[in-house]
């Protein structure tokens, strides 16, 4: 009998592992990478080498995001994300990240930080340095992300406010 119990116990630890395989990475998936934001803040060229970055916003002025897309098989942006930024342009859209935060008038929640974007199969396939608190993203099965452009909860654009959250912040 007691063979018995640990037989069943093990294969009820057995289907828990197969059944939770689909999302093994999701753990690990839009989690704080402190390296990679080291290395983004000290504007690492060679680290940037290795990936197409490009920006969401409105303009380099006013980006809500970076995407940093390993040069690989796959491709992370949706279109509307633009074209890959040019080194310069790069290193403009991440102090005016850092600054919009500091300045706190763009209501910014997070002080931008390098996020994973990990595919179904465990794998990183890049990362997204922002400092807003929505990612939305399409991960299929056979490994393949999406990343949507995310918008912040409120940008002050020269004195003119627009609202996507239920209150604006007060003035």
């Amino acid at each position: 009998m007691k063979k018995l119990m640990t037989s069943v116990f093990v294969l009820f630890l057995a289907g828990i592992v197969f059944a939770l395989s689909p999302v093994w990475g999701l753990g690990k998936n839009l989690s704080v990478n402190p390296e990679v934001t080291v290395k983004i803040r000290a504007f690492d060229q060679a680290f940037f080498q290795g990936f197409d970055v490009y920006f969401a916003g409105a303009s380099t002025e006013i980006p809500t995001a970076l995407l940093l897309d390993i040069k690989d098989d796959y491709h992370l942006p949706s279109p509307l994300w633009g074209k890959p930024l040019s080194d310069k342009d790069v290193i403009y859209a991440i102090h005016r990240l850092d600054g919009q935060y500091i300045s706190r008038e763009w209501d910014i929640p997070f002080e931008p930080r390098a996020l994973n974007i990990v595919n179904y199969k465990g794998e990183t396939l890049g990362y997204i340095y922002t400092g807003v608190s929505h990612v939305t993203m399409d991960r299929k099965k056979d490994g393949r992300v999406t990343v949507f452009r995310p918008t912040p909860q409120y940008f002050n654009w020269g004195g003119y406010g627009q609202s996507v959250s239920p209150t604006p912040p007060p003035p």
